[in-house]
């Protein structure tokens, strides 16, 4: 050991270590996360003060520091309560249900007992690691205390000789010695005193201030030593072996539907698997997400694992909550891992297709009554069970769906009859009946009932849905009603309703499909601007389905509109001269066939007929319906083999329901049918140019559809030879629809236009 200059207060420095003396390895000890980085930075920055100072002394008061310093768990503490907050004190909703409040509760206690049970790992992991590390540093300080040992010289004077224990006193700057001297050499020593060096051992002791241990005289006749003597070293802790853990990482997605799909207003679960197949253990391990190109979903950016043992499998989960901003696309989590010692798993990604909100669907799809005299009509101020049928026809399921009765004047709930009902889920294709009570004024005059169906999401309600029913008319009853199995497909076009003939075993005439023939369907029931065509969506959706099984049409085949699809855009698309149909089915070996169900207007003078599409005014048809003398022409054109044309529809400017539906709220008739225009063109119309085109209730058809069905199913095969022709189905509409159409106290006979009447339509 080298000697230090003598003077009075001599320090010898020396350069300490490095850090990762200090602190033991540093890159097996001390690679906090950055919250525990935050607790302990002063510390650290203290010690990093003193090694730049290259001090003993300073970098042993900056270890102090750290052990004499509690252990603090205040940032953990205020990250936990900052979460904790948005789960507690939860207030219910105004149109939240107590059922559903509670539920969230529920979910909210879950959803706390998971945060304190993570965050109190992490504190014990904390205090875990604190403990290490102090360890690690009265190690170090042990080592600072042995290396402050040291030589200094000093000065002092020599006192009194005791003869009889053979000593000097020494009196230095520091201390008190007494230096053991043979009486033989204490003359010589005391006189040639000048001549000799005072050097003193002195250590660091664990109040930080120097002990001085030992003193020495050294001069002419040798060294003589104090009687104080040094201790020997402290003996320093055998720092233990670090054994590395070796993590692998597995990450798995599955979400409710089982489509592999995360669809907005979905719950997705990633787990991840973490396997310690290494000697060490893994310590503060989590896992950090980032989400790419998914909008609308939240999620947890960070799981802690903690410790992970040697063999240990360690499992958590992450969920992906999708809201309904949720797009269609591929989204990509990025998972990335954290251990405390530098061994973290690999990094991870997981690709997973997103979806946008499928929307249900919701309309009252059947009304049925049950009337107190037992005739089937609802009269003036009499007592009516009324069973509504509510159904979703949508690719999505309704949320907390709700249904209230709106009852119009002189209409009131009997007795204590709801007129709410929670309904709930109804997945795609499902239906739900509600049943009321009403009683009506003898004085009323309408019979005005609407239904709210309110879905917790209002984008998805509808409201003011109109039951459509009427004093003194024929109404279907509930015993018509059949309770089916609720299809498990999705997007049903109509709920199963009533026992209805042409609905149940449609003939499959045609085997095959038969690629020259092609078909349109329009059916609008709904229209934007005037009331509806009761049943005509129903129509349509049944006539498509008799095109396909009994006319052989494949679906590819057939265009389809429906309600707001049906638009004068759509209508123009189809018909005009380059139109869809012309450019599809334009070919001489082709033979087309056409349905539409819906409104047909008059114009204002009687001498012009045409279709009214969704969106347009019958008002204003010439500038937003669809001339169907203009129709008549560009089909005429086509070099089509042939083209039937079933047209349920009048052109009386009322409904069904015999409803005018023109703003001076009379009716303007034409004298007749429009004419058809080609030899290959051939229309069937549902009524004279004066007549209603009626619905049938009891059957939830139009009443022209309806035999219309009934017939090309096999009824209008008049002489059995297993075959139909334009004549066969022509005599037995006018039959048909003519005597039901007298029933129900109306008139309405169907006609044909044809060149060739003998032409079959179906055989089999």
């Amino acid at each position: 050991m080298s000697y230090a200059p003598a003077h009075h207060f001599g320090i010898c420095l020396r350069k300490p270590k490095k850090l990762s003396t200090i602190l033991g390895h540093h890159n097996k000890y001390y690679n906090w996360g950055r919250k525990m980085k935050r607790i302990i930075l002063v510390f650290t920055l203290l010690i990093m003060t003193a090694i730049l100072t290259a001090s003993i002394l300073e970098e042993a008061r900056a270890i102090k520091l750290w052990l004499d310093s509690p252990f603090s768990t205040t940032v953990l503490e205020a990250e936990r309560d900052a979460k904790l907050i948005e789960w507690q004190n939860l207030k219910k909703g105004e149109f939240e249900t107590t059922a559903q409040f509670e539920q969230r509760q529920r979910e909210a206690q879950s959803r706390v007992r998971a945060i304190n049970s993570d965050y109190a790992q992490r504190i014990r992991d904390a205090q875990s690691e604190n403990t290490r590390m102090k360890d690690n540093l009265r190690i170090r300080l042990t080592d600072l205390l042995n290396e402050s040992r040291e030589t200094v010289a000093s000065k002092g004077s020599l006192g009194a000789y005791n003869a009889d224990k053979q000593y000097f006193n020494l009196s230095t700057t520091q201390k008190e010695f007494k230096i053991v001297v043979p009486i033989d050499n204490a003359p010589s020593v005391k006189d040639s005193f000048g001549r000799y060096q005072i050097k003193l051992i002195r250590q660091i002791n664990e109040e930080l201030e120097w002990d001085y241990l030992e003193a020495r005289l050294e001069g002419p006749l040798g060294v003589f030593s104090s009687t104080d003597k040094a201790p020997t070293l402290m003996a320093v802790t055998q720092r233990a072996s670090f054994l590395p853990p070796d993590l692998s990482a597995q990450v798995s997605f599955s979400e409710s539907s089982g489509n592999n799909i995360l669809d907005a207003e979905e719950t997705a679960t990633i787990t991840l698997n973490v396997n310690n197949t290494g000697q060490g253990n893994a310590n503060m391990l989590k896992a950090n997400f980032r989400l790419l190109n998914a909008p609308g979903i939240s999620f947890s950016q960070q799981i802690y694992f903690g410790e992970v043992k040697p063999g240990e499998n360690v499992s958590k989960t992450l969920q992906l909550i999708a809201g309904m901003d949720t797009r269609d696309g591929e989204a990509e989590l990025k998972i990335v891992f954290e251990e405390q010692n530098g061994f973290p798993p690999n990094s991870q990604v997981l690709k997973f297709q997103t979806a946008a909100i499928r929307a249900p669907d919701l309309y009252i799809s059947d009304v049925a009554i049950d009337d107190a005299s037992g005739n089937y009509r609802i009269e003036p101020g009499e007592q009516v069970k009324i069973t509504a049928r509510i159904h979703n026809r949508g690719q999505g399921a309704s949320r907390n769906l709700s249904a209230r009765v709106l009852l119009g004047n002189d209409v009131f709930p009997l007795g204590d009859s709801a007129t709410s009902f929670n309904i709930g889920t109804l997945k795609p294709g499902e239906y739900k009946d509600i049943v009321f009570d009403i009683v009506t004024a003898r004085t009323a005059k309408d019979l005005d009932i609407k239904i709210d169906l309110i879905d917790s999401r209002s984008k998805f309600s509808k409201r003011n849905q109109a039951l459509q029913l009427a004093f003194n008319r024929v109404e279907q009853t509930a015993d018509q009603l059949v309770i089916k199995g609720q299809s498990q497909h999705i997007a049903v076009s109509s709920a199963p309703s009533l026992s209805i003939d042409i609905e149940e075993n449609i003939p499959q005439r045609a085997q095959t499909p038969n690629p020259k023939r092609w078909g349109v369907v329009i059916g609008i029931e709904n229209y934007r601007n005037v009331s509806s065509v009761r049943f005509a969506r129903r129509d349509a959706e049944y006539m498509k389905d008799y095109f396909v099984s009994v006319l052989g049409i494949a679906e590819e085949n057939i265009y389809v509109a429906i309600d707001e699809d049906a638009s004068l855009g759509t209508l123009k698309s189809i018909f005009d001269e380059s139109g869809w149909l012309s450019k599809n089915a334009g070919r001489q070996d082709n033979e087309v066939f056409i349905y539409f169900s819906g409104h047909g207007v008059p114009a204002p003078d009687g001498k012009d007929a045409y279709l009214l599409p969704y969106d347009g005014n019958p008002n204003y048809a010439a500038n937003s319906a669809y001339d169907l003398d203009l129709l008549y022409r560009n089909l005429g054109k086509m070099e089509s083999q042939h083209i039937t044309f079933f047209l349920d529809s009048c052109f009386s400017g009322a409904n069904r329901e015999n409803e005018i539906i023109l703003a001076d709220a009379r009716p303007v008739f034409i004298a007749f049918n429009p004419k058809a225009k080609g030899s290959n063109l051939s229309v069937f119309s549902a009524s004279g140019g004066s007549q209603i085109s009626s619905s049938y209730a009891q059957m939830q058809h139009g009443l022209f559809s309806y035999f219309l069905m009934k017939g090309l199913g096999g009824e209008a095969d008049l002489n059995n030879d297993n075959k139909i022709t334009q004549a066969e189905l022509d005599t037995y509409l006018k039959d048909k629809v003519s005597v039901q159409a007298r029933r129900m106290g109306r008139e309405q006979d169907p006609e044909l236009q044809s060149s060739d009447p003998a032409r079959t339509i179906v055989s089999w």
